[in-house]
């Protein structure tokens, strides 16, 4: 293959070597290693085919916005068109400006679209077929368009008379477009466990982030907060960060403070000067739950122990400081980048034969995989409020730590004993169950069950 960069950065034009003798001709498409080379590492997920009846059929401009924004691999399989990308990132040098290329039957060549572009073609001949993978699928709740003769654009089409569809005549100009690809978001605790997968997340989408930690900036320092946040200007802040020692925070009250209240008080104050949304991870020990209810955002709180409390103080400040914000409420959570009960589980089980855990404090597992991608979702809306966020389904710590062992293949006999039987410095509630429902309302959907979960990351630290 012959790939060659254009003149806006990330867009590439690619051209088979094409093999031919009598009987035809074979050419290789497609090699995920070439691309490779280059640092496009698309994973492509599905494959679209479009064909075009008429001479002057233009379909476009196209796009879909994050966070299922799309690359795509585009090639012309029948008669001949002219393809053009228009970049869409308001932080590139090139923005605005587009490209356009002949693809044809005959030429062969294809173009490599990023995310962040918007996308249209019209067909030079009669019978047109046009052929391009996609790295993520279709999505009529994020799918977008500009006019294809937007004054402000001044796209070349090469074709006096073209036929649209119904829906390309009455899409909006480039000034009422809604295209989001100017986002940039901020992401602290990134050395956690959840922080940790936004990141992966966010990055995994395309979308221009940064993942810091104390070493970076202490959220404690309300000077050092603002003048890190006022010079990277995020429109997104996603404060994962927190003191999360349940029972040290007992003992460490004034650090547990400084962290979960100062801090978030102080990212708060940064994300209202700048005008930047902000998220807030919470704990469903906010609710203080001892009955078998499933709490719900509305429900009254009474956390139990100083942990607790801070967490709730942390929402309050945000509440009162951010208009345009969003509070997770989440529990028992497990990801890969950091200490949790199943890596102590896997331990112990691996040491013992026989164990006592928790049997009476039910809750749901969380796993940081699934509660990103809500996360990354729920960041382009405008659907503000608090949730409960978990994975789907109910158990104690000792039928989690059952299903632990199951899933490792681990012999080890689990003894469900009362909280009262285990003591701890802070006091712990019996009842963690939250209603989801509020997420299904505003659009999001539910996360998988917890058994799924921890399969999955069984999978993922093996």
């Amino acid at each position: 293959m012959n790939i060659s960069k254009t003149n806006i950065e990330g867009l590439f034009v690619i051209e088979p070597k094409v093999f031919g003798d009598n009987r035809g001709w074979f050419a290789e498409t497609f090699r995920a290693d070439k691309l490779n080379e280059l640092g496009i590492n698309t994973n492509f997920v599905q494959d679209n085919q479009s064909f075009s009846a008429q001479k002057g059929t233009l379909r476009g401009i196209h796009f879909q916005n994050f966070p299922y924004a799309l690359a795509k691999l585009v090639r012309c399989t029948r008669g001949a068109l002219l393809d053009v990308a228009v970049d869409l990132r308001p932080n590139s040098p090139t923005f605005k400006q587009w490209f356009s290329i002949e693809l044809s039957a005959e030429n062969k060549k294809q173009l490599y679209i990023p995310r962040g572009f918007g996308h249209g073609f019209v067909s030079l001949s009669n019978d047109v077929e046009i052929q391009y993978k996609t790295d993520d699928y279709y999505s009529n709740k994020h799918d977008r368009s500009i006019r294809f003769d937007d004054p402000s654009l001044k796209i070349e089409w090469g074709i006096n008379e073209v036929i649209l569809s119904d829906k390309d005549k009455s899409a909006p100009f480039f000034k009422d477009s809604d295209f989001n690809f100017g986002e940039r978001i901020l992401v602290t605790g990134v050395r956690g466990q959840l922080g940790y997968d936004v990141v992966k997340k966010l990055q995994s989408k395309s979308i221009d982030c940064r993942g810091i930690d104390y070493q970076e900036m202490d959220i404690t320092n309300p000077e050092a907060v603002h003048k890190y946040i006022t010079e990277y200007n995020p429109t997104i802040i996603i404060h994962c960060a927190a003191y999360t020692a349940v029972d040290k925070a007992e003992e460490e009250q004034d650090k547990c403070f400084a962290v979960n209240v100062t801090g978030t008080e102080n990212i708060a104050k940064a994300a209202k000067q700048i005008n930047a949304k902000m998220i807030y991870i919470s704990s469903e020990y906010v609710y203080g739950s001892d009955d078998s209810k499933f709490n719900k955002e509305t429900d009254n709180t009474n956390p139990k122990n100083y942990y607790a409390k801070t967490k709730l103080d942390g929402e309050v400040a945000v509440q009162k400081i951010v208009d345009k914000h969003f509070i997770i409420r989440t529990s028992w959570v497990f990801g890969k980048n950091g200490n949790n009960f199943i890596k102590t589980m896997l331990r112990l089980g691996s040491e013992k034969s026989e164990l006592n855990v928790v049997g009476d404090q039910i809750g749901s597992p969380t796993y940081t995989v699934d509660l990103a991608k809500i996360i990354v979702d729920m960041i382009f809306t405008e659907n503000y409020g608090t949730y409960n966020v978990s994975n789907e389904d109910i158990c104690s710590w000792a039928d989690f730590a059952t299903e632990i062992f199951k899933q490792a293949g681990f012999s080890t006999k689990v003894n469900a004993i009362a909280t009262s039987e285990y003591p701890t410095k802070a006091q712990r509630q019996l009842g963690s169950r939250m209603s989801k429902d509020k997420l299904a309302e505003n659009g999001f959907g539910k996360l998988p069950t917890w058994q799924d979960a921890l399969k999955r990351y069984m999978e993922e630290i093996k």
